[in-house]
């Protein structure tokens, strides 16, 4: 179906209502401006209730009619949320609402696959340029304090008065990385289409270059890590096993180089990075090399992951249920731990299926495909989910494959 076909002024009235409560959802929770103040939660709530509420009235409602990993979902939320309440009282309810937001997409993206994702244009297209003012505005704030971003994540008076400022934090820089690949899939596509040289394609340009320096410049190197190796695979991958194999067998050429030579290299970058986190992370890894026992912070991260894992073998079926002795670091190891092996392996195929059904579907853009499973994959194991993450990887990335797909 061509994208032109689906005007929102020739829409019914509930499908109007159902977009523009979706839109200031999402609008909210990737939105650094309005990541504080009660009004705006409140609102956020009621409109995603009016969403339900529509869905739940119509013939052919996902709710009433649930695919598999819906049914999936019913069956997490009514085991997950009695036993957390049980053991860790209402902090169990109010640490997982924005696990709850970003499941609450898994059910808008079942709705309108059955209906058209092509319906969600409007979302996507005011999102794209949000998300291009905030990531100017993030840009000028880390260029005044680049340790802005982490400040974020505090929630202090100085953490609110960054947000009023439009500085994204730890949430908004990890979402840039769907949106990077969604907008290299989208320039992509008009280069391909000889639409290039137009204000839309300089515009996109501008947005992809702009996130990019401030996924930089925020200093998270995981988030760093994940953007190179995604735009790797995305830039690099073929239908073709041959070129695949090829790619493979290069990037282990690649490590093999750099793990010989990794000392001298980071040695080399460590007067340039003076003054920034990077420096302690280089300043880290320099110290593991060469003692070989992981030091600073990303020994706190692996002994977190471990934690979680060792509480998993110790209890496999039924998991410890609090989740006060677990890692409290990777949204996957944490529910196999605090929840056991079944509820785990729910989560997996309710936050996973959909994609893979994506990628086995949109054959010409398998790449694409491929690599936003790895970044879903990669952001539920290495660190704990935000409600953006529902957003991204449920509404925003399916419209554009299906956009790039059919256009």
């Amino acid at each position: 179906m061509d994208s032109k076909t689906i005007r929102f002024r020739i829409l019914p009235t509930k499908e109007k209502v159902k977009l523009i409560a979706l839109l200031y959802i999402s609008v909210w929770m990737t939105s650094p401006f309005l990541a504080y103040g009660m009004l705006y939660r409140v609102v956020a709530f009621v409109a995603l209730l009016v969403w339900l509420l529509i869905e739940m009235f119509d013939s052919r409602s996902v709710i009433w009619k649930p695919s598999s990993y819906i049914l999936i979902l019913y069956f997490y939320i009514l085991y997950t949320f009695p036993v957390g309440y049980l053991e860790d009282g209402i902090a169990s309810v109010t640490r997982n609402v924005q696990f709850y937001f970003m499941l609450f997409f898994l059910i808008v993206y079942e709705s309108y696959r059955r209906k058209s994702l092509l319906m969600l244009k409007p979302i996507v297209a005011i999102n794209i340029v949000f998300f291009a003012v905030w990531t100017l505005t993030t840009y000028k704030g880390l260029l005044v304090d680049g340790h802005a971003a982490r400040y974020i994540i505090r929630s202090g008076a100085e953490a609110i008065a960054l947000t009023k400022q439009g500085i994204g934090g730890f949430t908004f820089v990890y979402s840039l990385l769907i949106y990077i690949i969604s907008l290299m899939a989208l320039i992509r596509h008009r280069i391909y289409h000889k639409k290039f040289l137009t204000p839309v394609s300089v515009f996109l340009l501008f947005s992809l270059v702009l996130s990019m320096m401030v996924v930089l410049k925020a200093e998270y190197s995981t988030a760093v890590i994940l953007m190179v190796l995604s735009s790797t695979l995305f830039i690099f991958y073929s239908d073709s096993i041959s070129k695949n194999i090829i790619l493979f067998l290069s990037l282990i050429l690649v490590y093999i180089a750099m793990e010989y030579y990794f000392i001298d290299i980071l040695t080399m970058l460590q007067p340039y990075a003076e003054g920034t986190n990077y420096s302690h992370k280089i300043s880290d890894t320099i110290a593991t090399l060469q003692s070989g026992e992981t030091t600073g912070t990303a020994k706190d991260r692996i002994d977190r992951y471990v934690r979680s894992f060792n509480l998993f073998l110790e209890y496999p079926f039924t998991g410890t249920w609090s989740i006060m002795p677990v890692g409290k670091h990777s949204l996957l190891l944490d529910t196999f731990a605090q929840y056991g092996l079944f509820v785990g392996i729910a989560l997996i195929y309710m936050l996973f299926k959909p994609l893979v059904d994506i990628y086995k579907t949109h054959k010409r853009n398998r790449g694409f495909a491929l690599t936003m499973l790895f970044l879903a994959v990669a952001l539920v194991s290495l660190n704990n989910v935000a409600m953006a993450y529902g957003f991204m990887l449920y509404v925003f990335y399916p419209y554009v494959i299906e956009r790039v797909e059919n256009a």
